[in-house]
């Protein structure tokens, strides 16, 4: 199964949403702006079959740095 992740960006903690090709929703957790946060979603993508191979695409949204 292919899926997506979506990442929405906030100061304090991050929204998770993990997708599949057709839109279906597989995974969804918010996490804190820490490394626990951040093994949490790389836990979150390993279940979903993230590996060095075929790894899950990731888009950020955040409104920073855009011009």
């Amino acid at each position: 199964m292919k899926v997506f992740c979506g990442l929405d960006w906030a100061e304090d903690h991050h929204d998770i949403a993990l997708v599949d090709v057709d839109a279906g929703l597989v995974a969804k957790r918010r996490i804190g702006d820490s490394a626990a946060g951040f093994a949490e979603l790389m836990a979150m993508l390993a279940d979903a079959g993230d590996s060095a191979t075929d790894p899950i695409p990731v888009a950020i949204e955040t409104p920073r740095g855009c011009s």
